[in-house]
């Protein structure tokens, strides 16, 4: 099974890492996103300091020049 890191944008940035048998990148980003993404630590969130990061549920995908999902085989 290969494993593939997908990087996402939004107000941070964040990567996921999953194992897949597909090799498709549009199937291998939506399997992805369904895993859900990651959070942030108490420290990166800002909790307790006079800053606050949220992060929403709208991440958008990177994407290469021919549109295709950025997806980076190996991790």
């Amino acid at each position: 099974m290969a494993k593939y890191t997908i990087p996402l944008n939004g107000y941070a940035s964040a990567t996921l890492t999953i194992e897949t048998d597909e090799t498709d990148p549009e199937l291998i980003l939506e399997e992805a996103l369904n895993q859900g993404v990651p959070g942030i630590c108490a420290q990166c969130s800002g909790w307790g300091r006079p800053f606050s990061i949220e992060l929403g549920d709208e991440w958008e995908e990177t994407r290469k020049p021919d549109g295709t999902p950025e997806i980076y085989e190996g991790a």
